[in-house]
């Protein structure tokens, strides 16, 4: 029986542990391979740049264990081309990822994939550093402390 073919995707800019959840979940549904957001396609919709540039962040992610493979998105706000590249039985969705499954899958739908989108809907929270913003905000806050001493 083949396995299922799970498409993941964000930005993974810091690698944290919510990271890594994700990344296992989707593996316990197949062979994941996660797309990464372009660095440019992060400042159009995020509103501020990368830390990591996407050709680190695309190196660190493909050395995961329960990454089968991992590419660079494409360039533009059309995010549908790659998962029409890819072709994937599912598109999983982070649980901090802000946007709707329905609308995803009626872009899909229109353009005849039958890929279903799911979301994973626990956030990681084992670790108090779970998030790019949670690691960013505590580098800073150690920063400032070794500035005032």
């Amino acid at each position: 029986m083949t396995k299922q073919q799970i498409v993941i995707a964000g930005t993974f800019d810091i690698l944290h542990p919510g990271h890594i959840f994700l990344i296992t979940e989707a593996a316990k549904l197949g062979e994941v391979t996660v797309v990464i957001a372009r660095d440019e396609n992060v400042v159009h919709t995020k509103g501020h740049p990368v830390i990591v540039p996407e050709r680190q962040r695309l190196f660190m992610v493909q050395a995961l264990k329960g990454v089968s493979k991992a590419v660079l998105g494409n360039l533009g706000s059309d995010f549908v081309k790659i998962i029409e590249e890819l072709n994937p039985d599912i598109l999983m969705l982070g649980p901090n990822q802000d946007i709707s499954m329905e609308q995803v899958q009626n872009r899909l739908r229109e353009k005849g994939l039958s890929t279903r989108v799911i979301r994973l809907e626990a956030l990681f929270d084992e670790f108090p550093l779970n998030s790019t913003t949670r690691i960013i905000e505590k580098a800073f806050s150690n920063q400032k402390d070794r500035i005032s001493q």
